[in-house]
């Protein structure tokens, strides 16, 4: 999926502030946004391709709800090109998450 600009933008600006801080090429964050998903459960295997299996999640959110209109409440199981998101209910089809992570 591309990158759009406000996402390549923040992305850039969070490597600026870290290798102002020293961080330098040590902190790889990079942002991923899921396929949307089918519903049908309150967990869904959501695929993110690009997410590596020990690749450390700083945050994930919710860009668009499902046709329930339920909000995400976390995620348990984290897998190469997966992420099992958890919602209050079934969120009916469509929903799509965006999962920032650290590289490993």
């Amino acid at each position: 999926m591309a990158m759009s600009d406000y996402k390549r933008a923040l992305l850039n600006k969070m490597n600026s502030t870290a290798q102002k801080v020293g961080l330098g090429d040590e902190l790889d964050i990079r942002v991923y946004e899921s396929a949307a998903g089918a519903g049908g459960a309150s967990t869904e295997a959501m695929t993110v391709t690009g997410l590596g299996a020990s690749d450390t999640i700083l945050a994930v959110t919710q860009k668009t709800k499902g046709a329930n209109n339920l909000p995400l409440l976390g995620y348990t199981t984290q897998a190469a090109n997966a992420l099992t998101a958890v919602w209050s209910g079934n969120p009916g089809a469509g929903s799509v998450i965006v999962v920032t992570v650290k590289k490993a």
